[in-house]
Order: C-alpha cells, then sequence, then structure tokens
C-alpha cells in the first residue's frame, strides 16, 4: 500500500531488544513489538461480512505552487456539520484505530462501522506529516480531508496523532533506515500543527503530540531519546494548539513500555547514545522536565497486549499452567498487563504531583489468521479468537473504572482485509475483522459490550 504501513510498535526489530533486554537486563518487557498473538478459530460459513471499502477517485484539493511560511493556513476544504452524539455518562472516551488513509479507498465504511456497528465514539488517525507536506508549504491534502470528511459525517470524533517529520525539516538527518527524526526546529511541526487545526475547524477533538519518543526508531536525533528534549517539544507544541482551538484535549505522546535501556539495538552495548529508554524513568523524567505542565490534558500511553488478561499483574503473573509463552514467568514486570502496567504510571504521575489522566492511544490483542503470525508473536499463541474477544471487552472496563484512564483506542478495525498477510503483517492479527471482511469474535463481543 502506498501508506507506510502504521509504524506498528510492533517490529521484529524492536522485538528482539525487548527480548535481549529480558535476558541481559533481567527485566522482561516488550519493548517495540506491541501486542500478540492467539490461535484462530475457523469462522462459520454463514458469519456475515462487514461491507469494506471500494476503490474511489480522491478528492483533490489545491496545492501550492511556490513554497509558503510554515504557519501558513492551508486552503480550506467546504465545511460540513459533524452531528456528534453524545458522550456516555461515565465521559469514558470509547476509541478505536480504522486503516483511514488508505489513497484511492473510501474511509466511510470504517467509520460508519465503528460508530453504527460497534457503537464506538472516537477515531484515531496517525497523521503522517510527510505525505501531507513533502515541501515546505506545498500541502497533499486529499487523502486526509477523505478520512476528516468521512468522520464527521458519521458522527466519530477524531484525535489526530501527529508523527514523522518530512526531510526539509531537518539540515543533518540521521539515517532513515534507524527510525524517524523530530524536525531541528519545533516552530516547524507547531506550523504544521497549526495548519491542521485551520483546516478542519471543529473537526480535530484532540491531538497526542508525537510517539513512542522513548524509541529511536521515533526520536533519531544526534543525541538519542531524550525526555527533557521531549518535554519542551511537548509544552511548545501544546501551548500553541490551545492558543489556536482552547478546547483541543492535548495529549502527550504516547510512550513504548520497554522496561529496558539500550545504546545499541541488543541492549548490551556500552555507548552513550541512548537508543531506547525504560518508559517509567522517561515518564519520571518527561514530568520532571515539565513535560504534563500547562496546557496538556492527558498523558498518552501505549499497552502491550500479551497472553496475560489485562487485568492481571504483569510482575506477579497468575499460575502458569495452560500458558506455551512463559515471559511473563521468566521475568515478570508489569508492563506484561495493561492494569499493573496503568498502575506503575498513575503512581508516577502522584509522586510527582501531576493530577492528569492516562489517555490509551493504543492497545490491542492479536489472534492468528489461518493459525498464521509473523516471527516473534509467540506469546499470543495462547490467545484464541474468543480470548481476544475476551480481554478486549475486559480493557476497556478496566480502563473505564479504574480512575485512571480517559479516553481508549483500540487497535485495530480493519487492518485484515485491508493488511498484508498474517504471517507477515503483525497488523493484520490484531484486526477484528478477517480476510474477506468476515468479522472476529471481538467484532460482535464490543458492538453489544454495554458502554456506560
Amino acid at each position: 500500500m502506498s501508506q507506510k504501513p502504521r509504524n506498528r510498535n510492533f517490529s521484529s526489530a524492536l522485538l528482539g531488544i525487548w527480548m535481549a533486554a529480558v535476558l541481559v537486563v533481567g527485566v522482561a518487557v516488550f519493548a517495540g513489538l506491541y501486542w500478540l498473538i492467539g490461535s484462530r478459530q475457523a469462522a462459520p460459513a454463514a458469519t456475515p461480512t462487514v461491507s469494506l471499502p471500494t476503490a474511489q477517485t480522491a478528492t483533490e484539493a489545491p496545492i501550492a505552487t511556490e513554497a509558503l511560511p510554515a504557519t501558513a493556513a492551508p486552503e480550506q476544504p467546504a465545511e460540513s456539520a459533524c452531528a456528534y452524539p453524545p458522550l456516555p455518562a461515565s465521559g469514558f472516551g470509547y476509541g478505536i484505530q480504522a486503516h483511514s488513509l488508505v489513497p484511492g479507498l473510501d474511509p466511510a465504511s470504517g467509520f460508519n462501522i465503528a460508530r453504527n456497528q460497534l457503537h464506538l465514539y472516537w477515531s484515531k488517525i496517525q497523521t503522517r506529516w510527510y505525505t501531507i507536506e513533502p515541501a515546505q508549504g506545498q500541502y497533499e491534502w486529499a487523502t486526509l480531508d477523505n478520512a476528516m470528511d468521512a468522520a464527521c459525517k458519521n458522527g466519530m470524533r477524531v484525535m489526530l496523532s501527529v508523527v514523522a517529520a518530512p526531510g526539509w525539516t531537518q539540515a543533518n538527518p540521521l539515517d532513515p533506515n534507524l527510525g524517524e527524526a523530530p524536525p531541528d526546529d519545533t516552530n516547524a511541526y507547531v506550523g504544521f500543527v497549526s495548519a491542521l487545526i485551520d483546516r478542519y475547524p471543529g473537526q480535530i477533538q484532540a491531538i497526542e503530540i508525537w510517539n513512542e519518543a522513548n524509541l529511536e526508531r521515533e526520536w533519531n536525533v544526534a543525541a538519542g531519546v531524550d525526555p527533557a528534549a521531549f518535554a519542551r517539544f511537548v509544552q511548545t507544541t501544546a501551548a500553541a494548539i490551545k492558543a489556536k482551538d482552547a478546547g483541543i484535549f492535548v495529549i502527550s505522546g504516547a510512550l513504548a513500555p520497554t522496561g529496558a535501556n539500550c545504546f545499541d539495538v541488543f541492549c548490551n552495548g556500552t555507548g552513550t547514545r541512548r537508543i531506547v529508554m525504560d518508559d517509567a524513568q522517561f515518564l519520571s523524567q518527561f514530568l520532571q522536565s515539565g513535560g504534563a505542565d500547562q496546557n496538556v490534558d492527558c498523558i498518552g500511553v501505549h499497552s502491550n497486549g500479551t497472553n496475560l488478561s489485562p487485568t492481571a499483574d504483569g510482575a506477579n503473573p497468575p499460575d502458569k499452567a495452560g500458558y506455551t509463552f512463559l515471559g511473563p514467568w521468566n521475568s515478570p514486570h508489569y508492563s506484561w498487563a495493561m492494569k499493573s502496567q496503568v498502575e506503575t504510571y498513575a503512581a508516577i504521575l502522584d509522586q510527582a504531583g501531576i493530577d492528569l489522566p492516562q489517555c490509551m492511544t493504543e492497545f490491542g490483542y492479536a489472534s492468528p489468521v489461518d493459525g498464521k503470525f509473523p516471527p516473534g508473536y509467540e506469546f499470543a499463541a495462547d490467545v484464541s479468537e474468543e480470548l481476544q474477544a475476551q480481554y478486549l471487552v475486559e480493557a476497556y472496563e478496566y480502563m473505564r473504572t479504574s480512575g485512571h484512564v480517559k479516553l481508549a483506542f483500540l487497535f485495530n478495525l480493519d487492518y485484515g482485509p485491508l493488511g498484508g498477510e498474517p504471517d507477515q503483517d503483525d497488523n493484520t492479527i490484531f484486526s477484528i475483522i478477517n480476510k474477506g471482511g468476515i468479522p472476529r469474535p471481538a467484532f460482535e463481543a464490543i458492538g453489544s459490550m454495554e458502554k456506560p
């Protein structure tokens, strides 16, 4: 697909880092591969299919022919009224991520399914800056315009996760094969975020500032990952967002659960340039550096779905009988389960005197498709499709009742029919719709789940 695969926070290299850290550092985390796998149950022939996106001609938006200042407001698309349904009485944000930025495919069906069949209220759209502004001031809006229009027409509130600076923002870029980098000047990022707000007035309910800055893969700068630098980046951007639209909910970029500090890809180097930082340490230093001060409304987090229930204690796992993947028992760590991770972060926030909720901008559980999953996802072999459904419902319910989480976005709706082969594309095994548009058990479970 022409869209870069959603830099899924599961990469085989990163899983290798995590596993090496487990052995070398004695801490089990699963730092870069986000999620898991379980044994797929064959869907009966009578299982209804879900209508999939169809090819369409993207609506073209004007592209500037001359370089403009990065902060210049782009031409506005036609305005349309967004009929957002009232939020549940709890105020908790039930969200999901659909594959909505595929050029040539109509994103409307995904948003329609999320709102009218799953009865969710929020959609995450990860916006890759370099695809929209490949040259300074020259915007290519068509694909995002279509997604924003479809979300609006289906009453889905939008959280934009804004990542991936274009090369023109970096004077001396590092090897892009090692990861993406922020711009040299944060004001360039501010200019792009401002352009987004100007283009979609009233249609952006939340913005996540960057993503997984405790990994080189997302923060590939000469100095290495640095919580103080990220704190400055977040604060500068948050202030600009609130100045543009005080009603936008601002989320600090979520961290990748790692539990390790690495100075090379195998986490056993002795260098000085940090490429992976322990998420708890990063969060503590980020808070100490003022990253959650004025204008930030929520602390972004990501949770790895493993073979443990979301309400388990990853540092004190249950009896291992019946499990085939033994990572949580070989190296107990809070990040093996959602509840223990959320509570660990809550304690860090409390110790820092920060009274902010967490926003789970990505969580999920995977299950193999036709018995297949990519190498490195053996931990999910203990999760059947039925158990995937159970765990996802438990995760939503835990977060709503925890008192710690405000918003939660499931990854993902439809990468199954729109993604790659399950033994190669880890996005596919997290989808709640299978190849051919067949809903998995999790689809029905989430659709029928009460959302108080």
